[in-house]
């Protein structure tokens, strides 16, 4: 049986994202794996000193995810629904599974912040994004449409897509249970990619100033549920001082986006 890994920080968005989640479950018919990574909370002492107090704190996270898994259970019958809670962070665990093809998707939830503190902080789906090799598909935390019928896959003119990108590809959209349509936004600066198409599949041309307003008012034209990118495993040096055009339609789609690895 596959299983679908769902991040879970107890947030509003966290609530949202599993309910997503059992919707693509139902679909697929795969498992749910609730995951919660583990931090011991740091106490300051008046004679400043500090200590963990890790037990009680592990205790009742536990307590709260043996009760969220009690009640999704009654309420969902026919998904089976594990839990883990871990200290790995969850790009650690999510990349130990998936290596071990333990996990078809990972779908994890984004909080609604101000443009600004996004940027500032970014957020635990964009940051893995291009770092592991499972499917990320990230929720907004006002997104309650858990259906995804339509997907639009963004393809960039100067990216060959090799047989194995095109079958993970493709994989996914199976898993999903979803039609989808092949974008490319034609920038200035680009030539039109339908004139050079080497790709075994029809490609949609969409003209605009640049990606992001061009595949955010395309998926809201053709009523898309969900935006794919292809992400790339760029640098440190990289991640540090440039946004990538999967972090920027990320952090401010309305819908959610599906990441998968180059």
């Amino acid at each position: 049986m596959k299983t679908i890994l769902v991040g879970v920080d107890f947030t509003k968005s966290a609530e949202n994202t599993i309910n997503y989640a059992i919707e693509v479950a139902k679909k697929s018919e795969a498992k749910i794996l609730l995951f919660h990574a583990l931090t011991a909370p740091v106490v300051h002492t008046t004679s400043g000193l500090i200590f963990i107090d890790a037990e009680s704190f592990i205790k009742n996270d536990e307590k709260k995810m043996e009760e969220m898994q009690k009640q999704l259970s009654k309420k969902h019958p026919n998904i089976k629904i594990d839990i883990e809670l871990t200290y790995d962070s969850i790009r650690e665990r999510v990349s130990k599974l998936s290596k071990k093809n333990k996990i078809s998707l990972t779908v994890l939830g984004l909080e609604t912040k101000s443009k600004i503190s996004k940027f500032i902080y970014g957020t635990t789906s964009a940051d893995l994004t291009g770092k592991i090799d499972c499917p990320i598909i990230t929720v907004p935390e006002k997104y309650k449409h858990h259906d995804i019928k339509k997907i639009l896959i963004a393809i960039d003119n100067k990216e060959s897509i090799s047989s194995g990108l095109s079958k993970r590809i493709h994989s996914t959209i199976d898993f999903i249970g979803a039609k989808a349509e092949f974008v490319h936004i034609k920038t200035e600066d680009e030539l039109e990619l339908g004139e050079n198409n080497r790709h075994p599949f029809p490609i949609t041309n969409i003209k605009s100033v640049d990606f992001q307003k061009g595949i955010s008012n395309y998926a809201k034209k053709t009523k898309a549920d969900a935006i794919m990118l292809i992400s790339h495993n760029y640098s440190a040096f990289h991640n540090l001082f440039i946004d990538s055009n999967s972090k920027k339609i990320i952090l401010s789609s309305n819908i959610p986006v599906i990441s998968i690895h180059k």
